[in-house]
């Protein structure tokens, strides 16, 4: 259990560094910790507690919002996904979960911005919604895959020290 809490500290800590540190919009670490989180820590509640614990302190630090449920809700759900579907050692499913956790936080939290009326309650007023969030989407993506990519290499490293056959 002890390195379960080491694990999540390092987590927690490279999440809200990630987001501290001056970074281009949106490109951060959040989404492969949310990931990695879901698939490495026990309890399954840390697991999920960490994306949670990532925002609660630096939406605390940056500045509360409107839209803090479709962020973390949308990080959280990394941690589902990571959960359930990322494959230890495997680069494609990393890459894959980081491509997935960015465009449905994309699709969550934007469709968030529409529901606070900046827009209009209409599907064009969505549309555009989305369309002015683009410029953002692409340092998401990009944010996403390099993290997990990182953390894929560090998981790889481990997972190849203790047993060659285990790492793929």
């Amino acid at each position: 259990m002890q390195r379960q809490i080491w694990a999540w500290l390092l987590l927690v800590g490279i999440g809200v560094a990630g987001r501290l540190l001056p970074h281009p919009p949106n490109f951060t670490p959040v989404e492969a910790v949310s990931i990695y989180g879901g698939a490495w820590l026990q309890p399954i509640w840390l697991a999920y507690a960490t994306p949670v614990l990532v925002m609660a302190i630096t939406d605390f630090i940056l500045g509360w919002h409107n839209l803090w449920p479709f962020t973390w809700g949308g990080m959280v759900l990394g941690a589902v996904l990571g959960r359930n579907w990322l494959e230890p050692g495997r680069w494609r499913s990393a890459a894959g979960l980081g491509l997935l956790q960015s465009t449905l936080f994309f699709l969550i939290t934007n469709f968030g911005v529409w529901l606070q009326g900046y827009y209009g309650y209409t599907s064009q007023g969505l549309i555009a919604c989305y369309i002015a969030a683009i410029p953002f989407y692409h340092y998401q993506v990009l944010g996403a895959l390099t993290f997990s990519t990182l953390f894929w290499a560090a998981e790889y490293t481990f997972l190849r020290r203790l047993s060659p056959a285990t790492a793929r």
